[in-house]
């Protein structure tokens, strides 16, 4: 549950005030349900939700208030549930907190008005009662099994479509594997798409699964992916777009490949070896959109967006973050995937590595090219992701191994996102060491770190220093534009070289 002063900060889809319990219970009732039908949420019962003035319930009255709140809720609502209600107090006034979790059984309804009439959602801050295609998506989504594993009766399922598709992952699979891989790489069975739950087999019929309909894209079940290319930093000016239709293998490929298109792109030499680099790590953009696509929500038919920017790639997913976990678990590395099915068969074509492994994986390579960190947002049942793109001197100086001269990491807005050797050059002549009596004092300790291991990593070389990873970086640039220290082999694999005489 979140912290009182936040709770206090106003409603929202996930926080509701009343000033005081009503004889009719409906009036809350259907907060509590909405609430269980969405993501969780807290009812607060002593604040005004006009003015979120704390008027507080009257000590006298707060147990037998309690106990009639828990009551109704175990009468009137059914699934039963019994959220957890409890006492706070602020400023020597009580409040009493009915805090609702995210439900397991949609959909909650009020038992006298039924399922058609009784089942209420939570839109915004406000609660709104749910249609009939609401409440089966909210039946769907709730399946014990999960919605890529439901059966889908009624359609035709041929020995030659699950060949097909078979074919198609294995496909899939064999371009994403290394040599080792490869080597051992087997196409899927029938066997393995019931483990997975892509196949179902009901009284001795082999069945398709949602899942199934998805890996083919069908039409129905999967909305084409959109890719866009927008002028600035909103919206307001498209530049060029693309909607991806097809299997969602498909989509993910090809909106990886849209947005390699429209990034910015420079050459590094790796070694001897000239090689082509993005501006983002395309790792990064690759997991950011497969995981778009594997974990969206299925039941919802909008599409899976992949926005690029002036100053960001945003990369939108259906559905926000599965019910019952949280954007902070997630970022932590634990997950929970909405769609198991889907899941295993993106696991075994190399499309993800692990479950949870993806946005550590996200954040550590934009820390080590000192970009600003990726944000992560769950917005009214959308799971978004803004990758912030490098400006041209950011990315130029990544690209010769200089330091970011914007040490903050931070994106500006960024018009003219080229990389211009220009730029670098003008920037070297800023940080000309004149000879080596301009060598300073902490150039001299950095200088005999490199002599007493020359594999030291800048990471290290800060550490030792006390100094940011920026002022190293541009502390090494100074020094190798001076002649006294230099690199060999690779960015990665390589070792400095402190030049006979370098330092005082």
């Amino acid at each position: 549950m979140a912290g009182l002063d936040e709770l206090l900060s106003g409603e929202s889809q996930t926080v509701e005030y009343k000033v005081r319990r009503s004889p009719n219970a409906k009036s809350y009732l259907k907060s509590v349900v909405a609430f269980a039908n969405a993501r969780g949420g807290t009812l607060i019962f002593g604040v005004d939700d006009k003015t979120r003035e704390v008027v507080g319930i009257p000590a006298d009255e707060v147990f037998t208030e309690m106990d009639a709140i828990a009551n109704a809720i175990m009468d009137s609502i059914e699934p039963q549930m019994l959220p957890e209600i409890t006492l706070r107090t602020v400023d020597g006034k009580s409040l009493i907190l009915v805090d609702v979790p995210a439900g397991r059984q949609c959909p909650y309804f009020i038992k006298t008005d039924g399922i058609e009439n009784g089942t209420y959602v939570r839109v915004g801050a406000t609660s709104r009662h749910a249609d009939l295609d609401w409440v089966r998506e909210l039946t769907q989504e709730c399946a014990p099994e999960g919605f890529d594993r439901l059966v889908r009766r009624g359609f035709a399922i041929t020995d030659e479509r699950i060949e097909t598709l078979c074919e198609r992952m294995y496909e899939v699979a064999r371009s994403h594997a290394d040599t080792n891989r490869r080597g051992t790489l087997r196409k899927p069975t029938v066997s393995q798409l019931l483990t997975w739950g892509i196949l179902k087999e009901r009284d001795g019929e082999v069945l398709p699964t949602n899942a199934f309909l998805i890996l083919e894209g069908d039409r129905e079940l999967v909305a084409p992916l959109q890719c866009a290319l927008f002028k600035g930093s909103s919206r307001a000016t498209f530049l060029d777009r693309r909607d991806i239709a097809g299997d969602v293998m498909s989509q993910v490929e090809g909106a990886y490949q849209f947005v390699l298109e429209k990034m910015n792109m420079g050459a590094d030499l790796d070694g001897v070896v000239r090689r082509d680099v993005f501006e983002l790590p395309e790792w990064s953009v690759r997991e950011a959109i497969t995981n778009a696509v594997v974990h969206r929500s299925y039941v919802e038919r909008s599409s899976v967006q992949v926005a690029l920017y002036d100053d960001r790639l945003e990369v939108s997913s259906p559905g926000g973050i599965v019910r019952g976990f949280s954007l902070d678990r997630a970022l932590s590395g634990q997950s929970r995937p909405r769609n198991e099915a889907l899941a295993q068969a993106f696991l075994y074509m190399g499309l993800i590595e692990g479950w949870g492994s993806g946005i550590p994986r996200i954040m550590h390579e934009f820390e080590e090219r000192g970009l600003r960190a990726p944000e992560f947002q769950d917005i009214d049942g959308m799971l978004r992701v803004n990758m912030w793109r490098p400006t041209a001197e950011q990315f130029a100086a990544f690209l010769h191994g200089w330091a970011v001269t914007d040490s903050s990491g931070l994106a500006p807005d960024n018009k003219d996102n080229k990389s211009d050797n220009k730029d670098i050059k003008d920037n070297k002549s800023d940080n000309k060491l004149d000879g080596r009596q301009d060598v300073t004092s902490e150039e001299e300790a950095l200088l005999a770190l490199i002599r007493e291991d020359p594999s030291i990593t800048q990471a290290r070389m800060a550490e030792l220093l006390g100094l940011s990873r920026s002022t190293v970086a541009l502390m090494l640039a100074r020094l190798q534009q001076a002649g006294l220290v230099r690199r060999e082999g690779s960015r990665k694999a390589g070792t400095w070289v402190v030049v006979d005489g370098g330092g005082r």
